[in-house]
């Protein structure tokens, strides 16, 4: 997999800036486990104000704990009501269930300049885990249910944490679904983001307990040797499984007696890696799951970041 990301970047030009976090309110791993986000509908707003000019091309939340689509934008300031105005740009992403950094690009990069007040709106999945490091003083927040017409408060009893990137920042995202097997559906998150010269996680859960996964990688999610992906496995025995990605690469390992597993997929540290994409596939043994004898995850999208 290693060797097809770099035959691939030979193909890119060198680029000349890196990506880094520019601006963030508590950018810890700490965070108030008991915390989940209300909702349906619930677009949460962090006012904030810019410390030093740059572009703004990804915005990240602490969350985890849930599944479905997730937003984040910025917005203008409404100085005249201290609430958000007018959204800047936004992105989205198919949250994982793991608790990490988690969020998206922006569709457009924003120019931040010193000074600036701003309004960084999440539009969360009812009962994830709340972007919150403790209770106490934090940001001034409100909240939304209509889109942004209308905003409860301003609060600012709870210390939400987020995370403004500039740079070619890597992403990740789930898709896809899987099939269930005898421990129920097995499930793919990572922790982390692949970028250039880091490692990333890529989780399991609910697999059969000591027993073997095959993390498979792959260079699409479209076609695998002249085969439209998503492809079904009937033909092997596992007519409700699905293959998600190519297959480029496996990685063996053993899940523990929680039929849990986690592996560290390292990036070379070279930036013109920097937009390749790849793909993951958790496959996970398990003979009582269908005449093939495998169960297999949702999969997972990656773009390598600088």
């Amino acid at each position: 997999m290693i060797r097809t990301l770099l035959a691939a970047a030979l193909a890119l030009s060198s680029l000349g800036a890196q990506a880094t976090v520019s601006h963030a309110n508590f950018d810890t791993l700490v965070f108030a486990d008991g915390q989940s986000m209300g909702g349906p509908n619930l677009q949460l707003g962090i006012k904030t104000t810019i410390p030093s000019s740059f572009v703004a091309t990804r915005i990240e939340v602490f969350t985890g704990e849930g599944s479905g689509a997730n937003t984040v934008a910025l917005w203008t300031h409404d100085a005249t009501n201290n609430r958000p105005l007018a959204p800047i740009s936004t992105g989205a992403w198919q949250m994982g269930i793991t608790n990490t950094w988690q969020g998206a690009p922006l569709t457009t990069p924003v120019p931040l300049t010193a000074g600036q007040t701003v309004w960084v709106v999440w539009g969360c999945v009812n009962g994830s885990q709340s972007s919150i490091q403790s209770s106490g003083a934090g940001a001034q927040y409100r909240g939304s249910f209509d889109g942004g017409a209308t905003w409860t408060g301003p609060f600012s009893g709870q210390q939400w944490k987020f995370r403004i990137w500039s740079g070619p920042a890597g992403h990740y995202e789930i898709f896809g679904v899987g099939c269930n097997g005898g421990a129920g559906v097995p499930r793919l998150s990572w922790f982390g983001l692949p970028m250039a010269g880091t490692s990333f996680n890529v989780h399991l859960e609910r697999a059969v307990a000591s027993s073997a996964a095959l993390l498979v990688l792959g260079d699409s999610n479209t076609t695998y040797n002249g085969v439209p992906l998503p492809f079904n496995l009937a033909p092997l025995g596992a007519s409700a499984c699905t293959l998600l990605s190519s297959v480029t690469a496996t990685i063996a390992t053993a899940t523990d007696v929680t039929g849990q597993s986690v592996l560290a997929l390292t990036i070379p540290a070279n930036p013109t890696l920097a937009g390749i994409q790849f793909w993951n596939q958790w496959a996970c043994l398990d003979p009582t799951a269908n005449l093939f004898g495998f169960a297999f995850s949702n999969g997972g999208a990656a773009t390598v970041g600088a």
